[in-house]
């Protein structure tokens, strides 16, 4: 079995895409007593979608804060 070391590295060696979609399926899976409302989770189930379709991107947080610097300015 490999270490979580080994697995964190090959996790971050995949593209962004399938990051997102990956940590969206790890968050999931440590909710199982399903404490999100069905509606919840069906925003949840369409904004991965959306990313992984394309539709959306991804902004860093580096980004969004200097954005938010730059309007406060």
């Amino acid at each position: 079995m490999a270490s979580i070391t080994d697995i964190m590295s090959d996790v971050l060696a995949l593209p962004r895409s399938e990051r997102s979609y990956l940590a969206a399926k790890i968050i999931e899976s440590l909710e199982e007593d399903h404490e999100l409302s069905p509606e919840w989770m069906e925003e949840i189930e369409r904004r991965v979608s959306r990313r992984q379709s394309g539709e959306t991107e991804s902004v860093s947080r580096e980004d969004v804060h200097r954005d938010i610097e730059q309007i406060l300015a």
